[in-house]
């Protein structure tokens, strides 16, 4: 099979053509004939040599695709034969005390990550098992659900995991890429008020037609609790979704009123963050981790999508010997919403 691996790490030239065997699904596993896989900031990272990525990695963890062939003791996942299914990133073991407790998103103890501890998507062919594959009905085009887990559901958890409500006031940083423009539009299907923050003037008017109420362009905190007034909140946003990490996190802590949710779901920039605590402590502010997204996620997040309730917005497709371009594209922020390659 086709695939793109790392030739070392460095900029998008290090991401080269290769040719491997097509996998054979061992017991439990299904084999994925991929379709399309998104360009996410961790692949950039891992490109970079800052992850955990080995060498000659295959990366790719946003993947949708059909299946094609299952193994042995395969159980219900016969049924999913020819089936399209989207992808959840990591593939937990299933037995461990994590994954008993439904925590599969801190599962150490499964195959583990696509494009790190598994060959990812840059490639025709992939393994999975019935624990992270969900199905995707056919409205839902091979591109849209390929950034469904990773890129929307990304985002669906971190709001929910803010307890998100109502009438609250949602501040997204890095609002302009790809998890950011659909946690714009999440937070906007569950009645909150939104305000993007973004780095990139030319993405403005796409985020408030995604339904952001108010969009900065590199702001300072005094603007944006200016802005967080005119939309009525009490001293500052009541949820921050952080994606950026190091270069907005001193920013949005600011920003949150009293009793605020700041949920830290990106750190483009890794480095350790500076965190003020006499301001965490007077307004009684509370930070939450947020990891991917789980298969239940996933499948609310189908199902959002199937209903209109959610657009994905797979912003440019590239072939996969495009990979490097794809890259390239996304570091120099010229794409709103996900870059996509097909094989």
């Amino acid at each position: 099979m086709r695939c793109v691996e790392l030739d070392g790490t460095g900029g998008p030239e290090v991401l080269v053509p290769g040719i491997r065997p097509v996998p054979e699904p061992g017991p439990g596993e299904l084999l994925i004939k991929v379709l399309a896989c998104g360009v996410c900031g961790h692949d950039l990272l891992a490109r970079r040599g800052l992850l955990g990525a080995p060498e000659r990695a295959v990366l790719g963890h946003e993947i949708a695709g059909v299946v094609e062939a299952v193994g042995p003791d395969v159980g219900d996942g016969a049924d999913l034969l020819g089936r399209r299914v989207s992808l959840v990133q990591r593939i937990p073991c299933g037995h461990c005390p994590d994954c008993l407790a439904g925590l599969t998103t801190l599962c150490r103890q499964g195959q583990g990550f696509y494009g790190e501890d598994v060959p990812g998507g840059y490639a025709e062919y992939v393994l999975a098992t019935t624990r992270n594959v969900v199905p995707v009905p056919d409205s839902i085009p091979d591109t849209a659900a390929a950034i469904l887990s990773c890129a929307v559901g990304t985002g669906y958890r971190a709001l929910r995991r803010a307890g998100t409500r109502e009438d609250d006031i949602v501040l997204v940083t890095g609002a302009g890429g790809g998890v950011g423009v659909h946690t714009v539009q999440i937070a906007r299907h569950l009645g909150a008020k939104v305000v993007a923050l973004t780095g990139s003037p030319g993405k403005e008017q796409a985020l408030k037609d995604l339904g952001a109420d108010a969009v900065l362009v590199s702001p300072d905190a005094r603007e944006v609790r200016a802005c967080v007034g005119d939309l009525g909140g009490r001293r500052g946003a009541d949820v921050a979704v952080e994606l950026t990490g190091g270069p907005t996190f001193p920013l949005a802590l600011r920003s949150l009123g009293p009793r605020g949710r700041l949920v830290l779901i990106g750190n483009t920039e890794p480095a350790q963050l500076p965190l003020d605590p006499g301001l965490a402590i007077l307004k009684e502010l509370t930070i939450h981790g947020s990891a991917h997204a789980d298969a239940g996620d996933l499948a609310e997040v189908v199902e959002l999508v199937a209903s209109g309730a959610v657009t994905p917005v797979p912003a440019k497709v590239f072939p996969l010997e495009e990979a490097a371009a794809a890259h390239r594209a996304v570091e120099q922020r010229e794409v709103a919403g996900r870059a996509v390659l097909v094989p």
